[in-house]
């Protein structure tokens, strides 16, 4: 039973890539089907040898066995195109020749139909090449049938039932495969829809979210502006003009927190429409944290901050995912420090196939009970008189974290320092991509 399972396994696995689920189950089941075709008809031409001497029938039966066994030998050399074409073109030709030299008209007809069938299928995707084999298939029956209905055929008829019988159970099993591949497809849409409708009505609840506390924070700033701008105007009518430099630094800082808050929002609408898959690259860490730190050099001149670092490897993302991440954590550990001089230390290492970028600040420090609610969209734990923010820098970086399947956490101690852990899977990658990592790395 062992043994004829690692045989099954070997058979099916023959051109199987790996890459694309529903070709390579098509391939395998092209593998099988083709292999029990050609052991059935092996089948017929060594009970035909024993049994009788009719060398015609047993000439057809072994050239139909070699026939099909040539399929899982050109997928075996990955030879994909060229077998599909092979199948469209060579294998029609079985029950032509069939039908020319000793005729049967039923289970060249199921032959016919079976291989139809699988043409469609194996160039679903390619108009025009799947109606020209088609008509092509079309042809190679119908042609030999017509001659056979008003000429005998060249040596007679062969009138054999369990040939039949064995023919057609086969044409079943290869019909089968068209059947088992669209309800598969069928599945895998299903699948597909349901988590798009899941992404949808989680996007659906996050928008309403901001939304609300958007227009609320947006509102605050606005009415302060308001305030301000009307303040300034009375002064004015009144040629008092002591106070108008703070009046309209207030109104400016409301008018910079309504900028921040809209730039905010917009790239997480940028992030949303952006499902990590595309623009991803073989990134250097190193070359991205650059430009980070080249981002917040007036935060980094003016507060005097000390950037300590490890050489980081590179990691296959898009560039201004990890951009966005390191450069909100790094800018938190700026902004909430008072220490003297501030300090960031970045560090990295890999971990059971993870890479672990560890960002480490000096700074004013995060309370436990609110370790989980900062990656919150809008959750601020400073007024913007102490701090000016949106509440979004770290929620976004929690959602970039998660669109790679990665963990974040955070560990502090009050008023002395700030931990945060980013998590990424290496092993999300293709076989391919972990090894050319994993070398970049280790090396």
């Amino acid at each position: 039973m062992y043994a004829f399972k690692k045989v099954y396994q070997f058979i099916a696995s023959r051109g199987v890539s790996e890459q694309k689920e529903l070709e390579d189950k098509l391939t395998s089941s092209l593998n099988i089907l083709s292999v029990l075709t050609a052991f059935g008809s092996f089948s017929i031409f060594f009970f035909t040898f024993f049994l009788t001497d009719d060398y015609v029938y047993m000439a057809v039966t072994l050239g139909v066995t070699i026939t099909y066994l040539l399929l899982p030998i050109f997928h075996h050399f990955h030879l994909i195109r060229f077998a599909k074409i092979y199948f469209a073109v060579v294998i029609p030709f079985w029950y032509v020749i069939t039908m020319l030299t000793i005729g049967g008209v039923f289970s060249q007809s199921i032959a016919a139909a079976a291989t139809i069938m699988i043409t469609f299928l194996m160039f679903r995707k390619e108009d025009f090449l799947r109606n020209i084999f088609i008509v092509y298939n079309l042809l190679l029956y119908i042609i030999p049938t017509l001659y056979i209905t008003m000429y005998q055929p060249v040596f007679g008829v062969r009138n054999y039932p369990v040939d039949e019988i064995v023919v057609f159970l086969l044409c079943m099993g290869w019909m089968s495969i068209v059947f088992l591949f669209y309800e598969q497809e069928t599945q895998s849409q299903i699948g597909s829809l349901e988590q798009a409708n899941k992404d949808l009505k989680q996007q659906s609840i996050e928008l309403e979210r901001f939304a609300y506390i958007a227009s609320h924070d947006l509102k605050s700033p606005l009415r302060n502006i308001n305030s301000f701008l009307n303040l300034i105007k009375r002064k004015i009518k009144q040629e008092d003009y002591q106070d108008l430099p703070e009046y309209i630094e207030y109104a400016e800082t409301g008018a910079l927190q309504m900028s921040e808050l809209i730039k905010a929002v917009l790239e997480i609408t940028t992030i949303d429409q952006d499902h990590g898959i595309t623009s991803r690259s073989n990134v250097d860490l190193n070359a991205c944290l650059k430009k980070v730190l080249l981002n917040l050099n007036n935060e980094i001149e003016e507060k005097q901050v000390i950037i300590e670092q490890d050489d980081l490897p590179n990691y296959f993302c898009n560039e201004t995912h990890l951009l966005l991440i390191l450069q909100n954590i790094i800018q938190n550990g700026i902004k909430y420090n008072n220490s003297s001089p501030p300090r960031i230390k970045i560090r990295s290492r890999i971990e059971n196939k993870n890479l672990i970028i560890e960002i480490e600040d000096n700074g004013i420090g995060i309370e436990k009970e609110f370790h989980d609610q900062i990656f919150v969209f809008f959750k601020r734990l400073h007024t913007t008189n102490e701090y000016i923010g949106t509440g979004l820098g770290l929620g976004l970086v929690k959602k970039l974290v998660d669109r790679y399947n990665g963990k974040i956490s955070v560990s502090s101690i009050l008023g002395k320092q700030t931990i945060f852990r980013i998590q990424l899977p290496v092993h999300k990658l293709s076989a391919v991509e972990v090894n050319a990592y994993e070398s970049e790395v280790y090396s």
